[in-house]
């Protein structure tokens, strides 16, 4: 990777210039209005100042510090650009509100030489997709495959190389870099059975997470987010996937600003995706930050005691929507069978692909007390019947016909699909998001 060098050398050569006791944030951002707000991040969005508009710029004031730290100025959380402050005595910001990713920080060698670095992660991101995809077409030829794997073990050991040049001269660059730094399971990987369990016990080797600097770095939030995801996608036993987690966040000292990031990391996902380990991790984060942040603990113990409800265990509320002939039908008529609630529609492609086996165990189940309810986040009722009628799903069908809007789905904490809910035959919730082989294997132990 001949650029390399290059980045290496912009990256080694630290910050220059004397800190002053205050730093000057200059925002000249066009169409703003009359006030533009400062964050700071630990898990959520923390407004810290807000600056009115005056001469054309908005002017913040932030304590310098002796390394950069994270800040993000917008009119919005979800509109804020992240910028890097704290060493450089004034940093300008130059852009527009309606295109905030395109604001641009002249002068700041900081803020350069971070873009480098995410450059850099980026690219080797890339590049290692690139050769997992060829070493996927070589699995018939070994020589092929040698060859690609050892192109593949020679950018790992550049990026192992990159992070040890970075840990001498830039600590702050050399922590992001180590939450980034995810070697091929084919060279590092030999002491574990495959590669799932080498992920989740290798996804952080190279961060220290007790070190204290991590406790202002944004990058543990998007880290643990990430591996949350991956490891929420590939059908874990809820107890498994549990554990990884727990793991890795041992080494984290608890309650600091550190173990808050990564926790809220992982409850978005887990939130995300209506995962069944939500609330052991939510009751953790509550535990942790009820005394340090009781405003956000607050409001997630009210979230979890709102969800308890519709977990595993607990008794399925009560709704009603119309059916097919436009007749109102109720989830509690439906008792007294093993019932799968199946939020469904019919623009969804992982929904119509999965509906061929749900056919298939309606029909060996229906006998023994198996039904379902497919629940549709459809707008279109001439779709809707449609996709019903083509698919063969002769069981019970609601929709309001408002799409993601649906009742039902904003009730149940729905924000994906296919999603699944299967009841008892008292209502309560035996399971949620059972799908595939993991549906099929629970029906099969309720109805042997």
């Amino acid at each position: 990777m001949k650029g390399l060098g290059l980045v290496l050398l912009f990256l080694l050569t630290g910050w220059a210039g004397a800190r002053s006791q205050q730093v000057t944030l200059r925002a000249e951002i066009e169409g703003c209005g009359p006030m533009l707000r400062l964050f700071v991040f630990d898990g959520s969005f923390k407004e810290l100042q807000r600056a009115k508009l005056e001469n054309n710029v908005y002017v913040f004031k932030i304590e310098a510090s002796k390394e950069p730290r994270f800040y993000y100025v917008g009119q919005v959380e979800a509109n804020a650009v992240p910028l890097l402050a704290g060493t450089e005595p004034e940093l300008t910001l130059r852009g527009n509100c309606g295109m905030m990713k395109g604001v641009t920080m002249p002068g700041s060698k900081v803020n350069a030489e971070y873009n480098a670095l995410k450059v850099e992660m980026d690219r080797h991101k890339a590049q290692t997709a690139d050769f997992m995809r060829q070493l996927q077409r070589a699995a018939g030829d070994y020589t092929k495959f040698q060859s690609v794997n050892e192109e593949l073990k020679k950018l790992d050991d550049r990026r192992l190389a990159m992070l040890d040049s970075l840990k001498k001269v830039n600590p702050l660059f050399s922590r992001i870099l180590a939450l980034n730094t995810y070697l091929s399971f084919n060279n590092y990987g030999n002491e574990y059975e495959d590669e799932i369990a080498y992920f989740a016990n290798e996804y952080f080797k190279y961060a220290d997470l007790k070190d204290e600097a991590y406790n202002y770095l944004p990058w543990v939030y998007e880290s643990f987010k990430s591996y949350t995801m991956t490891l929420s996608g590939i059908g874990l036993p809820d107890e498994t996937h549990r554990k990884y987690i727990e793991a890795a966040m041992w080494k984290i000292p608890k309650g600091s600003p550190t173990h808050k990031m990564a926790l809220s990391g992982v409850i978005s996902i887990l939130k995300q995706r209506n995962h069944a380990n939500y609330v052991p991790f939510a009751e953790t984060y509550i535990e942790a930050f009820s005394s340090k942040d009781p405003a956000s603990a607050a409001a997630m113990q009210q979230e979890v005691a709102q969800l308890k409800s519709f977990m595993a265990g607990g008794a399925a509320p009560d709704f009603a929507q119309p059916d097919t002939s436009g007749v109102e039908l109720k989830l509690s008529s439906l008792r007294g069978k093993v019932l799968l609630v199946d939020f469904w529609a019919s623009w969804c492609g992982p929904c119509r692909r999965d509906n061929p086996q749900v056919v298939q165990l309606y029909h060996k189940y229906k006998d023994k007390g198996f039904d379902i309810l497919g629940v549709s986040l459809d707008s279109n009722r001439d779709k809707w019947l449609g996709a019903i009628a083509s698919d063969g799903l002769i069981w019970h069908h609601v929709s309001d016909l408002k799409g993601w809007s649906n009742a039902v789905a904003q009730q149940y904490g729905v924000n994906s699909i296919p999603h699944t809910m299967l009841l008892d035959r008292e209502g309560k919730i035996i399971a949620r998001g059972l799908r595939g082989p993991a549906l099929e294997q629970k029906l099969a132990e309720i109805f042997r």
